[in-house]
């Protein structure tokens, strides 16, 4: 089978079922796990690498406003891969090309492929992603088993948690303007643990000012901005640590704000459930010593 992945988290999905090897064409995004770097990259985005967050937010709403997308689809290197299934996704048309945006730019190309999109919301609807991606490529034993391996794990941080205090957490998932985590990282947030604030399940994420934030009274504080890496959140972190009124939080003077690596919590594929696992190693270290890898966080107060 000739399969092109337009979003990380399909591309996770395949390679997690055996079928890196199937994967002819990626997204510009799709950077994990390394045996696909060498394949293809189908898209690109008009948003540069050095643009500051409140930059890449105002070049979004301009998007958004004037109805162009952020992504470019190479048509022509599309139709010479000759696909016979193309994963697209329908959460959002911000974090990666979406699949209304694919079909129009490929209207024009003569292919004869099947399509399928990912709409996961939250653990229940990435289990049924990747039943739905093992349906399609005949390896629907192998997601069945995969499913049954993400549920006993996420159990597992649950039976260890279940005692534990929970402490209120707040995830960040924009710096500029000041936004709040929310639909299934407010699940994982659960699932770690911690009792989550300011988020919402229902949405992407929510603008909020440092007044909520401080009403809400944090325990801990993630960081973890779509896109970035852990590094490059620590660095946008500095500018506002010490900073009235951050320095004042009790997370931020007694050092549980901590920048998490974004890809475990912004692609809703198996590695969410890594997410979980880092997420609840940090807020409960002794009963959850899940094995913390030093590249996917650090301490930032």
């Amino acid at each position: 089978m000739r399969i092109v992945s337009m979003v990380p988290s399909a591309t996770e999905i395949l390679c997690s079922l055996g079928l890196a090897k199937d994967i002819v064409g990626i997204s510009h995004d799709c950077d994990y796990p390394t045996e696909i770097l060498n394949r293809p990259q189908l898209t690109g985005t008009t948003l540069g690498s050095d643009l500051t967050s409140n930059e890449i937010d105002q070049k979004v709403r301009a998007s958004a406003a004037s109805g162009h997308s952020l992504y470019v689809i190479q048509t022509e290197l599309f139709e010479s891969l000759h696909p016979d299934l193309v994963i697209t996704q329908q959460q959002c048309n911000v974090c990666a090309v979406d699949r209304d945006h694919t079909v129009c730019a490929l209207e024009s190309v003569n292919l004869d492929t099947n399509w399928l999109s990912l709409a996961a919301t939250g653990f229940s609807g990435l289990y049924k992603d990747i039943l739905d991606v093992g349906s399609a490529t005949r390896r629907k034993p192998q997601a069945e088993k995969l499913v049954a391996e993400l549920a006993a794990r996420l159990e597992r941080v649950k039976e260890r948690t279940a005692s534990e205090h929970h402490p209120r957490v707040f995830c960040l998932s924009w710096f500029d303007p000041l936004m709040s985590a929310g639909e299934w990282i407010t699940e994982m947030v659960r699932l770690a643990g911690g009792d989550p604030r300011l988020g919402s399940e229902r949405e992407q994420s929510s603008p909020i000012d440092v007044d909520q934030l401080r009403g809400e009274s944090p325990e801990v504080i993630f960081l973890l901005p779509c896109s970035f890496s852990q590094s490059r959140t620590a660095n946008e972190w500095t500018g506002l640590r010490d900073l009235s009124p951050w320095r004042d939080f009790p997370p931020v003077r007694e050092g549980r704000v901590f920048a998490l690596e974004s890809s475990l919590f912004h692609r809703p594929g198996p590695r969410l459930v890594d997410g979980v696992e880092l997420m609840a190693t940090l807020i409960h270290p002794r009963r959850c010593p899940f094995g913390a890898e030093l590249d996917r966080w650090r301490k930032v107060a």
